[in-house]
């Protein structure tokens, strides 16, 4: 019985139908007009296939399509839609709605720290996990360059840290939330430096995810209020923190 490939093998097929095998763990197909599809393998041949369709421009919906053909053959096809009619929110009774998260991502990368960087569904989950109010949220992905400015122009420390947090609400109203003078979200932006997540979760024996979900949640409780200048602050919002990130499945990130 001839053995398995435990590692997925990508072919690439021309117009004349010759096929040409390429060794990948991310494939990433330009296809022109702002539109970019992103395919992610798992480690393991038997697993879950991502799929993530990206576009220049934010108010472009990505829409990914599956059509089924033959047997085992399935069709996937991308489009970026600028025209679409979004369904105004219903307005339900106070604390009968989850908390709404609108979200932005923003990556000011590229090479190995475009690839080391987490995905926007993924960046979504983890911060709605962490979310108590809606809020407005943009996630900006930055190399060390960047990442040692805005350390240094906005907290005065001349050094890339892993995670700034900018919230636009000042005082606080209820514990752990900015006070809100009337029923606009919460807003901010989350400033995740990729070369030092990625150093740090190395040496601290983390997987990577582990440690963006982490930071992530981290921000998400700072743009809500919370903080660790205090000792017994510290304790409540770390408590915190290692709960969110069971209920994601991850360990506790200060064992």
């Amino acid at each position: 019985m001839p053995k398995m490939a435990n590692n997925p093998k990508i072919i690439a097929v021309d117009v004349d139908g010759k096929a040409s095998r390429i060794k990948a763990e991310r494939l990433e197909i330009e296809l022109g007009n702002g539109r970019r599809l992103l395919l992610a393998f798992p480690e393991k041949a038997w697993g879950d296939l991502e799929i993530e369709a990206d576009a220049d421009d934010d108010n472009a919906v990505p829409m990914l399509s599956l059509q089924p053909g033959a047997c085992n053959l399935l069709t996937v096809r991308v489009d970026v839609h600028h025209d679409m009619s979004f369904v105004e929110p219903i307005d339900l009774p106070a604390g009968e709605h989850p908390p709404v998260l609108g979200l932005k991502v923003q990556k000011a990368l590229d090479g190995e720290d475009r690839a080391n960087a987490p995905k926007k569904n993924h960046i979504r989950r983890w911060a709605q996990a962490a979310l108590r109010a809606d809020a407005e949220v943009t996630v900006r992905l930055v190399g060390e360059a960047e990442g040692r400015a805005l350390n240094r122009d906005y907290r005065g420390k001349d050094y890339a840290t892993n995670v700034l947090t900018f919230a636009y609400a000042e005082g606080e109203d209820l514990p752990g939330l900015p006070e809100q003078v009337d029923d606009s979200p919460l807003a901010g932006d989350l400033v995740l430096c990729v070369p030092v997540v990625v150093r740090e979760a190395a040496a601290q024996g983390k997987t990577l995810e582990a440690h963006f979900a982490h930071l992530v949640v981290h921000g998400m409780l700072h743009l809500q209020g919370y903080d660790h200048e205090q000792e017994g602050e510290a304790s409540e919002m770390e408590a915190l923190e290692t709960a969110i990130l069971r209920g994601l499945g991850y360990a506790d990130p200060y064992a």
